[in-house]
């Protein structure tokens, strides 16, 4: 597990590339693009995405720093054992699964 550092327009992930990582908005923005579908996520909630790495498949979306992010980027294993099953882990599935319902239009 690390810290990384992206400034404004820097691409932290990207849709088609195989998912390693699991990443953990610690502080800024970062938008999402998946199909048409763009939003922003924030530390707020925290936000995480890249969860595709879970399941060892490639990325869907595009993550692109909005401002000053630093992220914490987690292996699988560190994320299971870490995260998984708290706020952060539900939070994190629920945010995906919504991202992608609007993107595929069914809500």
């Amino acid at each position: 597990m690390e810290t990384l550092d992206f400034g404004p327009g820097e691409t932290i992930i990207k849709n088609g590339e195989k998912g390693k990582y699991v990443y953990i908005i610690k502080s800024g923005n970062v938008k999402s693009k998946l199909g048409l579908y763009e939003c922003t996520l924030s530390d707020k909630e925290p936000d995480v995405f890249g969860i595709e790495a879970l399941i060892g498949e490639a990325y869907t979306e595009t993550c692109t720093a909005v401002s000053e992010v630093k992220v914490i980027k987690c292996e699988v294993e560190e994320y299971m054992e870490i995260y998984a099953k708290t706020d952060v882990g539900k939070k994190a599935l629920e945010s995906f699964m919504k991202r992608t319902a609007k993107a595929l239009g069914w809500i």
